[in-house]
């Protein structure tokens, strides 16, 4: 039996992170613009449908999944974290979620009963992706789509994780981060067919004002407090790992975008 310090460290999100997390979204609502758009682009959801969020606890996506699927959809969240999900409850009218406290891998399954199952940079977290990949799959329509989008190996946003984070974040980063041909055995294993499934880079960016603001966000997003220093030394370590691994650039319009690149893992059932 784990002691109750081992839980604490085995957790993705403690009470820490989540109050960190939720503290970055709230101050930079527009950083992360670029995914909002991945999501309308990749998973599209529509008026009507039945739609699965896992790991969306912090509910970034929540509003416009409400918005597309109305009053006659439904979005479902899935995510371990109760943390994360008494955020959510706070912040968010949860009246038309339904929110399960579970992992992917130990979700309920609802045979044939969802139109879209996604997930945005929260599958890595999973611990046996395995079985998670075929309870999705179970819990499709036949025609139903399954969207992931994620940090794979190889990538500088692995190298990212591994280093700066996996390093100095309260909680540590201890994940599984996908390969293409792992991805696809995955599907395939789940009851996927092979020329059903597609990857597609996905380069995403996070636009900031500031580099401090940039610096600020990054340090309450991964809750790196295990960096040396006082809350701004944290910060300016914070901006400077960013900028020797992932890369900032300038844009035309004065702002700083901090290069994200993922990947989006789409197989249709």
């Amino acid at each position: 039996m784990m002691t109750s310090k081992e839980v604490k460290k085995k957790a993705e999100f403690d009470d820490v992170r989540s109050t960190m997390y939720e503290r970055a979204i709230k101050e930079y609502p527009l950083a992360r613009a670029m995914d909002l758009k991945a999501m309308q682009t990749h998973l599209s959801p529509e008026s009507g449908e039945s739609v699965i969020g896992i790991g969306e606890g912090n509910g970034f996506f929540c509003k416009s999944i409400l918005d597309a699927v109305g009053e006659n959809g439904r979005y479902t969240i899935i995510d371990p974290s109760q943390y994360q999900l008494d955020n959510l409850k706070n912040r968010v009218n949860t009246s038309k979620l339904e929110i399960v406290t579970s992992g992917a891998e130990s979700m309920p399954i609802r045979k044939d009963q969802y139109d879209k199952i996604w997930s945005f940079g929260a599958f890595h977290h999973c611990p046996d992706q395995t079985e998670a990949m075929k309870r999705m799959y179970q819990s499709l329509k036949s025609g139903g789509k399954l969207v992931i989008c994620d940090v794979f190996q190889g990538s500088k946003l692995a190298e990212h994780f591994d280093t700066q984070v996996a390093r100095y974040c309260n909680t540590g980063h201890e994940v599984k981060f996908l390969s293409d041909a792992f991805a696809r055995s995955l599907c395939y294993l789940a009851g996927f067919k092979d020329e059903n499934v597609k990857i597609e880079e996905l380069p995403q960016k996070w636009v900031f004002e500031s580099e401090q603001d940039l610096g600020r966000f990054m340090y309450n997003l991964h809750a790196t407090t295990f960096l040396p220093g006082d809350e701004s030394s944290k910060i300016e370590s914070t901006l400077t790992g960013c900028k020797e691994i992932l890369g900032v650039t300038k844009n035309d319009s004065n702002h700083y975008e901090l290069n994200w690149p993922m990947k989006v893992l789409k197989a249709t059932k």
